[in-house]
């Protein structure tokens, strides 16, 4: 239930969205900043990079609904809403406090997602855990971030597989953007990022959860 979610801090994500901002020349959004409503406001961005908490809850029709329905949609029985990304405010709305207008709930959903508008929008990096889970349906495919954000119109997307260490992850984000910028394909840029990390990190556990879902064309990023 997300009732008893709570995210800690991650020490190296405003370290990495102030470099891929710089890199992007943008401004990046971080701390208090990160507003629900901005991102869901976000009109079609050539790059969209989210560097926080991700969430992917499993079904359980045992466990009942959750103590506040209408915090927390009782049943989660629909997947768009048992996965999401951490924004600012979360932690607290899960507590029980009331949040400024435009934090929202502080949970991107992919849900929240499906109704963004992100049509011309060439890349989106959840630089996040368990972004790229989901729960599938037989006849329909997997449920979760990776489908909301296609049918939010974004061309590919970077996403994660399992619970991911912050450090490495931002060394690998970074390796991906400078791969890139040599002209490599996304894929390519993705998969010399891994290499590049696996020379320092003899476990696959600290750089192979990231994976590339659509367009896997070349892209300039700056």
């Amino acid at each position: 239930m997300l009732s008893n979610l709570h995210f800690g801090r991650l020490p190296d994500t405003r370290t990495e969205g102030e470099w891929v901002a710089a890199r992007l020349g943008v401004d990046s959004w971080t701390g208090a900043q990160a507003l629900e409503s901005k991102v869901k406001s976000a009109q079609s961005p050539r790059i969209l990079h989210l560097a926080t908490h991700g969430f992917f809850l499993t079904h359980n029709p045992h466990r009942g609904s959750a103590p506040d329905p209408g915090r927390t949609n009782g049943h989660l029985d629909n997947p768009l809403l048992r996965s999401g990304i951490v924004l600012a405010g979360a932690n607290r709305w899960l507590e029980g406090a009331t949040l400024p207008q435009e934090a929202e709930d502080g949970l991107l959903t992919a849900e929240d997602v499906c109704a963004m508008n992100l049509f011309g929008t060439d890349l989106v990096v959840l630089s996040a855990c368990e972004t790229g889970l989901g729960e599938y349906h037989i006849g329909e495919g997997i449920f979760g971030l990776r489908r909301a954000f296609e049918l939010a119109g974004a061309r590919s997307l970077v996403m994660s597989l399992w619970r991911v260490p912050s450090g490495p992850t931002r060394e690998l984000i970074q390796q991906f953007y400078r791969q890139l910028d040599q002209g490599k394909r996304r894929s390519q840029a993705l998969g010399e990022a891994r290499r590049i990390l696996s020379r320092r990190y003899a476990e696959t556990f600290y750089w192979g959860a990231f994976v590339l879902s659509g367009d896997p064309s070349p892209m300039q990023i700056s």
